[in-house]
């Protein structure tokens, strides 16, 4: 997944967006793959960015 700013930079997803990938996918959310920084080709997961999700 990819979310995107004004200047097209890659950002990461708001909490919203968080909470909906975690409830869509509640079992599997953490291997959801987050482009950080598509210059450097810089992936995180969601799970990284969200460790402790009330879920």
């Amino acid at each position: 997944m990819i979310a995107i700013d004004r200047e097209g930079k890659a950002i990461p997803p708001c909490g919203a967006c968080r909470e909906l990938m975690t409830q869509l996918m509640p079992e599997n959310y953490r291997n959801i793959e987050i482009m950080m920084d598509y210059e450097k080709n810089r992936v995180v997961t969601l799970g990284e960015l969200t460790p402790e999700w009330w879920i």
